[in-house]
């Protein structure tokens, strides 16, 4: 990689760092004005993210308004549930609907095989963003994890509860884990070329882990973030790849999480019991301001981040990020304020 010892990278490494990477979870998003007028040109919002310049146009734009640390794909976690046929569609106030969800055994069985290439849009996008970003800016790659995909695929649609999911796996559990087992394939050969594409880095997002109690949680999640994680390291395209693993309130401990031998744990908002002096030297933290602070007065969200900041100073390794992403509901001056605080910090 020829980027000039990026910050992300250094922090990535476990260096200690006077001033830490920022970057944001939905940096590019419907918060940004700019991102507003490209979205109406869309009816459906899976069908920009098969646009690849257009998911270039939008990567950059945090990047050019923010002069973050880390540029992140523009694309959506669902794409391979997609191309595994389950006809995923973004419906105004629902977010995603599963036109195929998996109801059954049979349904599983009958999933269309994975073919990476069929989300060709994707590593195009991955590459127009990385040959258009200055050098000393990494890009962020990702996807969703098995767990998260799954739940997503049975359930139908995003969920409080994930009830049809959590029935579904304890009725149907070796039919279950097959589909978790596809998944973690799926995610493999797409993370695979995504760095073929021009990804420096890959974040894996358990966006539902906290759904999960703590036995299920290992079964159904933990060991499949292992498996994927294990292959990644173990490739030779992938093997020098940092990986990041976000995880919303995993019901389990801070030495389980650095035993996915991922490189980096970023911290939910909601994430207060993990062992921090434990992680020290063993893993990079990223995270965790909540975003609501971001709709606070300058003068809390000064406060705040200076609480993090402090937090994690000497910590060997560190990224500044949110909690969790940017809502739809935040200014973006005060993701700039919130920027050139921790920057001056």
């Amino acid at each position: 990689m020829n980027n000039r010892n990026p910050l992300l990278l250094k922090a990535l490494n476990k260096e200690n760092l006077s001033t830490p990477p920022i970057w944001f979870m939905r940096q590019a998003g419907r918060y940004m004005p700019e991102y507003r007028k490209v979205r109406k040109k869309f009816k459906n919002f899976l069908d920009m993210c098969k646009n690849p310049d257009v998911c270039c146009e939008l990567a950059l734009q945090p990047i050019k308004a923010f002069n973050l640390d880390a540029a992140i794909l523009f694309s959506d976690i669902l794409t391979i549930p997609d191309a595994f046929g389950l006809k995923v569609k973004f419906e105004e106030n629902k977010g995603p609907i599963f036109h195929n969800p998996v109801k059954s055994i049979e349904d599983i069985e009958n999933l269309k095989p994975f073919y990476p290439k069929s989300l060709a849009y994707v590593y195009e996008a991955v590459s127009n963003i990385k040959n258009s970003l200055p050098n000393n800016v990494p890009l962020i790659g990702f996807t969703g994890s098995p767990w998260t995909l799954a739940a997503y695929s049975i359930e139908g649609s995003t969920s409080k509860d994930f009830k049809k999911t959590i029935n579904f796996i304890k009725k149907h559990k070796e039919a279950s884990h097959i589909l978790l087992a596809k998944y973690t394939d799926a995610c493999f050969l797409y993370v695979r070329e995504q760095v073929k594409s021009g990804a420096d880095v890959i974040q894996i997002f358990d966006s539902w882990a906290n759904i999960l109690d703590e036995g299920n949680f290992s079964d159904f999640s933990l060991q499949y973030l292992k498996s994927l994680i294990s292959a990644l390291k173990n490739d030779i395209v992938t093997k020098d790849i940092p990986i990041i693993l976000f995880l919303r309130s995993p019901k389990c401990s801070t030495s389980e999480l650095i035993n996915t031998s991922t490189d980096c744990i970023s911290l939910y908002t909601e994430m207060q019991n993990f062992e921090i002096d434990f992680a020290s030297g063993k893993v990079a933290i990223q995270g965790n301001l909540d975003p609501k602070i971001l709709l606070e007065s300058k003068d809390v969200i000064k406060k705040e981040s200076h609480k993090i900041l402090n937090k994690f100073k000497d910590y060997p390794g560190y990224i500044f990020n949110l909690g969790h992403g940017i809502t739809p509901n935040i200014n973006p001056d005060n993701v700039k304020f919130l920027t050139d605080t921790v920057r001056e910090f």
